[in-house]
């Protein structure tokens, strides 16, 4: 490169450099700003969802989940779960659940109650949410074959969608001959959870 030409080229990358930061920001005073929220408002309404808290006012939902699952972990390597959850839920950011259900496996049966809580997301979504999912805490009656009755608790949290769910759940049984059970489970859901009309709200 002469001598001529590295003036010109410093003079252009100059100019180019002032000019860049200019332009943005005439672009960035000009350009529209993306509301979120409003965005979020217009999505909820295109797909029927129930409006947010201070939208409309709190409608709340009284939800019925049976469902089955395989399971697998302890204290029967394999087993099966039925279960029927009954939800109270504001459809948009609170829900607690209560449920009844029972559990068969090779070495061990049990008598399952459940208690839960959370389930539903405060954005929009296109299918009803009915507040099965979330964390929760249970009690377990088991009837082991071999040491008896074992009473226990254990916590765990439920994910799902439409039909489809999935359990991770920890906890231990006691009986009352001192003999303990672990509880550690991974179990695959089947569900048909539906819902009853809102019972108050705008």
């Amino acid at each position: 490169m002469t001598t001529r030409r590295r003036p010109r080229l410093l003079v252009a990358v100059v100019v180019v450099g002032l000019a860049i930061p200019a332009l943005l920001t005439f672009a960035g005073d000009s350009a529209p700003t993306l509301d979120l929220d409003a965005w979020h408002r217009a999505l909820g309404e295109a797909s029927g969802a129930e409006p947010l808290e201070g939208e409309g006012g709190r409608r709340f939902v009284l939800g019925i989940d049976p469902n089955c699952s395989a399971v697998v972990g302890f204290p029967n390597l394999v087993a099966y779960q039925a279960n029927l959850y009954l939800s109270l839920s504001d459809s948009s950011s609170f829900s607690v659940f209560v449920g009844y259900g029972v559990e068969g496996g090779s070495s061990a049966d049990a008598t399952i109650y459940t208690l839960g809580w959370g389930g539903v997301r405060r954005l929009p979504m296109a299918k009803p949410q009915w507040g099965f999912y979330g964390k929760f805490l249970r009690y377990r009656r088991f009837e082991d074959e071999t040491h008896g009755i074992h009473h226990g608790l254990s916590v765990g949290t439920e994910s799902g969608a439409g039909a489809l769910g999935l359990r991770f759940e920890i906890g231990a049984a006691r009986s009352e001959r001192d003999h303990w059970l672990a509880v550690a489970q991974i179990a695959f859901t089947l569900e048909l959870p539906f819902g009853i009309p809102p019972l108050g709200g705008g």
